[in-house]
């Protein structure tokens, strides 16, 4: 997080955790990409914003897991796996998250609203080709793209067939090779079949 980030992120009052910043961020971010035509379609756009929404719940599931504590003693485990919320309906908290709900949505869209952080360069600013940074320990496992098996042939060594002479080749279910002897060869055989 730079400095201008935090910044940002500390000025925003919540009593509930913030961990959904960055992504309103992200958000505002890819809405104005899209605006200027860095990202070129809507589809594109979908598709993005719908990945940062998996990663998003991930972290919300996260938070769950952290803010839910089971007992250790294995007597309380079991009654906890039942009544997660405890005995009494009442255990279970509706206004809190109603509460917490509103303050987040309105916190998201009132202050937040295409508020972005100062974008900064980094090493990667300009650089189309960037590749990630590797430890000597991990450079030796870098291995090259597997680019296919016919990369290395050459366009100079390819020779297409007419498509007459295709025609005349599945005619006779025969071979010919482009060489001037076979090229001579199925001319004077396509001659011949022209007489019949």
């Amino acid at each position: 997080m730079t400095a201008d980030e935090r910044k940002l992120f500390d000025h925003l009052k919540s009593p509930h955790l913030k961990y959904w910043v960055p992504f309103i961020w992200f958000g505002n971010l890819a809405a104005k990409a899209r605006k200027e035509g860095r990202i070129r379609d809507s589809v594109d756009l979908q598709s993005l914003m719908t990945e940062m929404n998996k990663y998003r719940s991930w972290c919300s599931l996260l938070f769950g897991y952290d803010w839910v504590g089971i007992p250790l003693v294995y007597t309380q485990v079991a009654e906890q796996l039942i009544n997660p919320f405890g005995e009494d309906d009442d255990d279970f908290e509706t206004n809190w998250c109603i509460d917490r709900n509103l303050q987040v949505s309105l916190l998201a869209v009132d202050e937040m609203h295409m508020s972005l952080p100062k974008m900064k360069k980094d090493i990667y600013w300009d650089d189309s080709a960037a590749r990630p940074p590797y430890t000597l320990a991990a450079a030796d496992y870098c291995i090259p793209s597997f680019l296919g098996s016919t990369v290395e042939m050459g366009i100079s060594s390819f020779h297409p067939i007419p498509f007459a002479k295709c025609l005349l080749i599945l005619a006779n279910d025969s071979l010919w090779h482009p060489s001037p002897k076979g090229a001579a060869e199925a001319e004077s055989l396509l001659r011949s079949k022209g007489k019949d």
